[in-house]
């Protein structure tokens, strides 16, 4: 049995990474998640961050794993072990694949996947639904209630950047469903707050003046976010925002979120790479923080990917000049 690493990896829209096996490799023309066999004496943890730098120049962040799949090719069995990986990067380097697409969860099992693969990818695409209870479904019911079943519904059937796209713009001129999108962010069911949430983080880029009046809502939110992406969305509408706009009196709590992220080991890299850029713009309102702040993002990246530490320089050098 040959133990074999791939990677399930997520972007900051929650997108996964699917590739597809080139001509000069056994099943060419499957799509697959990337990664490759571990070499003797190496961790399986090593073995995925080597394979994923060396077939698509890219840095990822573990943050968790999914069960393993045995599967026998006939000439060879393998044991798959797959990785929930985060990335900040948009552009893989193809050097044994021929294609790449960003994808939905639920779109991951259309693919002619390699045999081993559609395990990994049915349970991700299973994972990331919620799963129902009594209670989130009477929470659910009266998220839904308060904001529209019918925008509940269709939030949860979007399924493409142009459909958030659209959805964005009707909002920035649209103030109550400006409020809607904000109100179902918060629903317990995970897609409807994830495409409500990702809707907002493209309002923030049209006009960032938009989402002032629900900035402290966001904030008060952030420790108790249903799930990831909701958490990555806000996290980036505050990051995107004048520091102008963000209510003095929520500034403690949001530079104390912000804090605590950096030193979550287990979080994320996009939320830690927004804290970053949240507490660097909280030092130009109290410049007596930036010792601090330089302080945790060195200590955040010191065993950080490539990506995080380009990031992590960036920030400290900044802060460095207002010192």
């Amino acid at each position: 049995m040959i133990d074999v690493t791939c990677a399930v990896i997520r972007n900051e829209e929650g997108l996964v990474l699917a590739v597809r096996r080139g001509p000069g490799m056994g099943n060419a023309g499957k799509w697959e998640f990337p990664g490759g066999k571990t070499r003797a004496g190496e961790d399986h943890e090593d073995c995925i961050i080597r394979e994923i730098d060396e077939e698509l120049g890219m840095d990822i962040v573990i943050c968790g794993r999914l069960d393993s799949v045995e599967h026998d090719y006939g000439e060879k069995q393998i044991r798959l072990i797959p990785f929930l990986c985060d990335t900040l990067s948009s552009k893989p380097v193809l050097r044994e694949h021929d294609q790449y697409r960003w994808m939905q969860p639920s779109e991951l099992v259309t693919l002619d996947l390699s045999a081993a693969d559609i395990p990994v990818a049915e349970q991700y695409a299973a994972g990331y639904r919620c799963s129902e209870n009594p209670e989130a479904e009477a929470e659910t019911a009266r998220m839904t209630a308060e904001a529209g079943e019918e925008l509940a519904r269709m939030m949860g059937r979007v399924t493409s950047v142009e459909e958030i796209t659209m959805v964005a713009h009707s909002a920035v001129n649209d103030t109550n469903l400006l409020s809607q999108l904000v109100t179902l962010s918060s629903s317990t069911e995970k897609r409807v707050g994830f495409m409500s949430s990702w809707a907002l983080s493209k309002v923030v880029d049209s006009d960032p003046r938009a989402l002032v009046p629900y900035l402290s809502l966001m904030i008060d939110a952030l420790p108790g976010v249903p799930n990831e992406s909701v958490q990555r969305s806000f996290m980036r509408v505050l990051m995107k925002s004048n520091i102008s706009d963000i209510p003095q009196t929520h500034h403690a709590k949001l530079i104390d979120y912000c804090i605590a992220i950096m030193r979550e080991q287990a979080a994320p890299v996009a939320p830690k790479a927004y804290g970053m850029e949240i507490l660097a713009m909280f030092c130009s309102v109290y410049p007596e923080m930036v010792n601090e702040v330089a302080g945790a993002v060195q200590l955040a990246i010191n065993d950080a990917a490539g990506g995080m530490k380009a990031a992590g320089r960036k920030v400290i050098q900044r802060l460095g000049k207002r010192q």
